[in-house]
């Protein structure tokens, strides 16, 4: 498989060629029982946190503490990260959720060293920055190893030979698959399936979702869905899911995602064989369908309810009183509109799977 680059640039050769910057951890401070370094792990924690990490100033009796968070419903992947990482604490979180966290400075030197000059979203890497400046700032990290560098230095670039994407897909890609309206030269309805990625266009999304379509060679266009910034790509040709397959095979989800990445991925198998489905067979594909897509809204909707707040810039005690600096790649505008638009896919699905199951039991 060819290197293909997220910021290579598809212009004429005389077009000045973009810098590309790698994942560097030699300067990462690996625990000391950790014997082994797994670069793709921490490539795809690097991209599941950019999508659903938190960097936190929080108030604790009477005192500010710097912290890192992840909250999830999926407690094996939670401990599985914990594992990986060597460090941090698991904890319940409400009555369904669990969290990483990390408060101890010898932890959060250990982040700090791993993620700096590692990050690829400019909005991760300011928050990043200000997370390190403020905790500086206000004694929390006396080490020289938390002093503020230049983290705004060249953002790495993923590609198809690192997990970065696997990671951010995690945290933020949709599976989804369904039968279309038979059309009158067809007497079955056509399987038909995609894969999207939903962002807000806030420092430059936009752009990169653009060049996740050329990483997958997709033709597809970014395309606004609620205004006024937040955009989507669909990915939907079989060739860019072949290339999205062959990539997950090396570089796979670590969570509960991966159970409907593979009931998608039997969906992509029926389209490559094209094979004619008997009603038994039609029944049981409707059902795989529709498992897809309520596991996908059902995550989306977990992400709504643990994102919490919905102004980034602030956590808050039970009381609602400001307590500090809580920098979240949550956004609560762009999962509240995935929701909508996948309930509204997903029942206008079902009526009209229901409608030719109903016809063709008539024929």
């Amino acid at each position: 498989m060819k290197n293909k680059n997220l910021g290579s640039s598809e212009t004429t050769r005389e077009a000045p060629l973009e810098k590309i910057k790698s994942f560097d951890f030699t300067s990462y401070l690996r625990p000391e029982h950790k014997k082994k370094l797994d670069a793709s792990f921490l490539q795809w924690f690097i991209g599941f946190t950019e999508g659903d990490g938190c960097f936190v100033i929080r108030k604790d009796r009477d005192r500010l503490r710097l912290a890192f968070e992840i909250v999830q419903n999926d407690a094996k992947l939670i401990h599985k990260i914990r594992s990986q990482l060597g460090f941090g604490v698991v904890s319940p979180c409400g009555v369904f959720y669990w969290k990483y966290s990390v408060y101890d400075k010898k932890g959060l030197q250990r982040l700090i060293s791993l993620f700096s000059g590692n990050l690829v979203l400019e909005k991760r890497i300011l928050q990043f920055q200000r997370w390190v400046e403020i905790g500086y700032t206000l004694g929390l990290c006396c080490s020289h190893a938390l002093e503020p560098t230049n983290h705004l230095s060249l953002a790495v670039t993923p590609s198809l030979q690192d997990a970065w994407f696997s990671g951010f897909l995690e945290a933020e890609g949709c599976f989804y698959a369904t039968f279309t309206t038979p059309s009158p030269r067809s007497l079955q309805p056509r399987l038909a399936q995609k894969f999207h990625i939903t962002q807000q266009d806030l420092a430059g999304e936009r752009v990169l979702l653009e060049k996740f379509g050329v990483f997958l060679e997709s033709t597809s266009r970014v395309r606004l869905v609620k205004k006024p910034n937040v955009y989507r790509l669909e990915v939907c040709s079989l060739k860019s899911h072949s290339i999205l397959i062959s990539y997950l095979e090396q570089f796979p989800l670590q969570g509960k995602k991966k159970i409907a990445y593979r009931r998608w991925w039997r969906v992509y198998l029926q389209r490559v064989e094209k094979k004619q489905f008997t009603e038994k067979g039609f029944q049981k594909m409707q059902r795989l369908c529709r498992s897809i897509n309520k596991q996908s809204i059902q995550q989306i909707r977990e992400k709504t309810s643990s994102s919490g707040n919905a102004d980034p810039l602030f956590s808050r005690t039970s009381s609602g009183e400001n307590t500090g600096v809580s920098m979240s790649g949550e956004n609560t505008g762009v999962l509240s509109y995935l929701v909508e638009s996948e309930n509204e896919n997903l029942l206008s699905q079902d009526a009209r799977n229901n409608k030719n199951l109903q016809s063709g039991r008539e024929k």
